[in-house]
């Protein structure tokens, strides 16, 4: 991320994790990919949109990842279906974040 330079596009699809949630899915992916890989990943993509990048990132609807992003990125909230689910009953429709610069 650090080599793109103005006028590139930088599309992010980090494992959602987010700080304080126990939900199961999100404790699996904290082993993949920690709280601190997401403040690393959000500063990266900081100094990518300070030099010019069109940058989209998903993420988890959550106020500690909206927070990770400043004033200088829009964000959007989406409605998503996810049929990934051992249980009928986690099923269901999701909210994510977009983040654009």
């Amino acid at each position: 991320m650090d080599r793109t330079e103005k006028g590139d596009f930088l599309f992010v699809d980090p494992p959602y994790t987010v700080r304080h949630n126990i939900n199961g899915f999100v404790k699996y992916n904290e082993v993949l990919f920690s709280w601190e890989d997401q403040e690393r990943l959000a500063e990266s993509i900081e100094r990518a949109g300070k030099r010019g990048v069109q940058v989209l990132v998903t993420n988890a609807n959550h106020p500690s990842v909206k927070k990770l992003y400043s004033k200088r990125f829009k964000k959007l909230v989406v409605s998503r279906y996810s049929s990934i689910s051992a249980s009928k009953n986690g099923r269901n429709t999701f909210e994510e974040l977009i983040i654009t610069s």
